[in-house]
């Protein structure tokens, strides 16, 4: 973690000097027009080890979804996340950081082929179940970009599904608002990720190389009220760092 560590020091004085977004580099872009909205390199530790107290606003699903089993962990200096056994929902780690277009910076360690998850929400929104807007997963071999608001989670095509529409059907309804990328990515190695939400297009590189994008109407909604990690296996994050462009 040590050596992690001073590479970090290195790229925040030029993130990514080889990711691009409409002709300009990342780190430009981020100096021309930052805001930052919320960081948190994890580096604390908790009261009592035996419950969640991630601190600084963070709130997690482990109370409703896992009858209060702990499942989001401040350890070693960063955040660690394992869904547990009798949970029957994957696990949201939470924190508020509104924007409307934005960059996002994190590292990830991932350690099992369920991967991590970095999902963008409005519970205001009223026409996406849970205010579910758009969505980044990241596993082994595939990155997917999902527009949550005008495909699986609008409630009318949620409605159609939970109705017992076809898989064909509901996938004609929602094609448009996912997109798949392969990738080659080690179990149990620290890797950081940039995430660039511009209008209605999304786009994610994994140690300054692209890593795919997905346009389509839902991403640009207005309000991206909060971020949050989303667990199925057991994962890792650290050193996240969230700007608002506009």
């Amino acid at each position: 973690m040590y050596s992690m560590r001073i590479v970090l020091v290195f790229l925040s004085l030029s993130p990514f000097p080889c990711a691009v977004w409409g002709g300009q580099s990342i780190d430009r872009m981020i100096e021309a027009k930052r805001t930052l909205v919320f960081e948190d390199d994890f580096n604390r530790s908790e009261s009592d080890d035996s419950k969640e107290e991630l601190s600084r606003g963070w709130a997690t699903n482990s109370e409703k979804r896992a009858a209060g089993t702990k499942q989001a962990d401040l350890v070693g200096g960063f955040l660690s996340i394992t869904m547990a056994k009798d949970a029957y929902h994957g696990v949201s780690v939470r924190h508020d950081a509104p924007f409307d277009d934005g960059v996002i910076q994190v590292k990830f360690r991932m350690q099992d082929a369920k991967g991590i998850g970095f999902n963008f929400n409005d519970p205001a929104c009223r026409v996406s179940h849970a205010g579910h807007i758009c969505h980044i997963g990241v596993k082994p071999k595939q990155v997917d970009f999902r527009d949550g608001k005008t495909g699986i989670f609008d409630l009318k095509i949620r409605e159609k599904r939970l109705a017992g529409a076809s898989k064909e059907e509901i996938s004609k309804l929602t094609k448009h608002a996912f997109a798949y990328h392969d990738v080659d990515l080690k179990i149990d190695r620290w890797y950081e990720m940039l995430i660039v939400i511009q209008g209605d297009t999304m786009s994610a590189w994994i140690d300054g190389e692209s890593v795919g994008k997905l346009s389509s109407a839902g991403i640009d909604h207005s309000v991206k009220q909060n971020m949050a990690f989303a667990v199925s296996g057991t994962a890792e994050v650290d050193d996240l760092r969230i700007w608002a462009l506009k």
